[in-house]
């Protein structure tokens, strides 16, 4: 298992958990495959009336964990906002659906941050909101801790 950089570097902490990830764990585990969204963002979602409404921007989708979707969700929320928003997301769907997310596939996709992600999030956002681009990678690095304490 690779996670794909195309020639961008990692943060140590990132870098350190995928190779924990990767070198300290056993295969991936087997999960209940569901469709997944493969760009799941808030930049993706409409809304109306506080309520999401719809998806856009489904040329990713595929068959997976459900974490991996959440996930993705999960760092984009901590880089742009802060790691309780992103384990509040956890939290949220967790419930709502009343299933876990495997906490593996959830690493996963948390460690699949590099130094490309301040500059596409602050075009996504597109000055809608301030970004603090040079914290993300440290708020990232704080949600992978809780995920590797929840992994065991």
């Amino acid at each position: 298992m690779t996670a794909p950089t195309s020639g961008r570097t990692r943060s140590p902490a990132t870098s350190s958990s995928y190779t924990t990830l990767q070198d300290s764990t056993p295969p991936p585990p087997r999960d209940t495959d569901a469709f997944l969204h493969g760009d799941f963002l808030p930049v993706n979602m409409l809304w109306s009336r506080g309520r999401i409404t719809g998806l856009v921007d489904w040329n990713g989708a595929h068959r997976g964990s459900r974490a991996i979707d959440i996930g993705h969700c999960r760092r984009y929320l901590a880089a742009l906002y802060s790691p309780e928003w992103s384990d509040q997301l956890r939290s949220l769907y967790e419930s709502i659906a009343g299933v876990p997310l495997n906490p593996w596939w959830d690493l996963y996709a948390l460690l699949h941050h590099d130094d490309s992600q301040p500059k596409w999030i602050r075009g996504q956002v597109a000055g809608r909101r301030p970004v603090d681009a040079a914290g993300m990678t440290s708020r990232i690095e704080v949600v992978i801790e809780t995920a590797l304490r929840r992994l065991g």
